[in-house]
């Protein structure tokens, strides 16, 4: 046998085992896909997820959605005066960006388990804030030394019914927001302070004190006038950022025209606003050209 037989040999040789090699790799990979494949089908309470910024805090919720199905749910379902998970599934979770009071109490920056028990003397429920453990689902007892908060609200009967267990965050605001939960018959709402207008009053102090810009004038003019603090030092912010000796765009005599309304100056806010209504018209904005048109109606009907 020469050496160019010999290399042949040898290379088909190769072949051959790379060859057996990739089959049985192929039927390995089969193998398990098919011993993988599963049945996928629907929850029975799926899982939801709420992220909601109020003011400055972010919000969000984890939880699962049980459905009412012909049930009756509280004292029934959800048993009273038991320990209930607010949901189903694994334990509800809640995080704040920063502190927060829910019903008037602090709560600190943090994530939590929201377990809840019904009251049935009380006809409520108690909202618990508890440290967040590897604990998956049910609760059976508290430990008081996990607790962070326990809040109390009452049920409210609704005309019509909730099919599916719903948490919410409604009424939003710059200073808050309601923590609503709905299943049943039965609502029940927790108010949520997100302490907002001090937490923007440190910062606005902060902030002019160390050469503002023009937007951070204009800022601190608005939310002044929106959280009706000062209308006096909104009046002043709101001159630095647009004197009357320059030309603004129409949103920025809006504004003007907003604070001197508020502060009982009406020839003035009228004036802004009439401005603010001409600089749309010139720029063709149909959104700046609405607003303005109504600011205007309202400003001249009330003189």
């Amino acid at each position: 046998m020469n050496f160019k037989n010999f290399h042949n040999i040898c290379k088909n040789h190769i072949k051959t085992k790379n060859m057996q090699k990739y089959i049985i790799t192929f039927l390995i990979l089969l193998i398990c896909n098919l011993s993988l494949a599963q049945i996928s089908s629907p929850q029975a309470s799926p899982r939801s997820k709420i992220f909601q910024k109020v003011g400055l805090v972010d919000i969000s919720i984890d939880y699962s959605r049980p459905s009412k199905k012909e049930r009756k749910i509280f004292g029934n379902i959800v048993p009273f005066d038991e320990v209930w998970r607010t949901g189903a599934n694994q334990a509800t979770a809640i995080s704040f960006s920063e502190d927060v009071k829910v019903n008037s109490k602090l709560l600190n920056a943090g994530e939590y388990f929201l377990y809840s028990i019904p009251d049935s003397e009380k006809n409520g429920l108690s909202l618990i804030f508890y440290e967040k453990n590897k604990n998956w689902g049910a609760l059976k007892k508290i430990d008081e030394n996990k607790v962070l908060l326990n809040v109390f609200s009452s049920f409210v009967t609704l005309p019509f019914t909730v099919e599916t267990f719903t948490i919410s965050i409604n009424n939003i605001s710059n200073n808050g927001a309601t923590l609503d939960f709905a299943w049943d018959d039965q609502f029940i709402s927790y108010n949520l302070d997100v302490m907002t207008t001090e937490k923007m009053k440190n910062q606005i102090d902060n902030v002019m004190s160390n050469n503002p810009t023009k937007n951070d004038l204009s800022s601190a003019a608005v939310f002044y006038l929106e959280e009706n603090i000062d209308i006096k030092q909104a009046m002043k912010w709101i001159n630095l950022a647009y004197p009357d000796n320059k030309e603004h765009r129409y949103w920025q005599y809006r504004y003007k025209s907003l604070i001197y309304e508020k502060a009982g100056k009406m020839k003035k806010a009228i004036q802004y606003a009439k401005l603010g209504l001409d600089d749309a018209i010139k720029t063709g904005g149909p959104d700046g050209i609405n607003t303005l048109n109504r600011l205007n109606d309202r400003l001249l009907s009330s003189k």
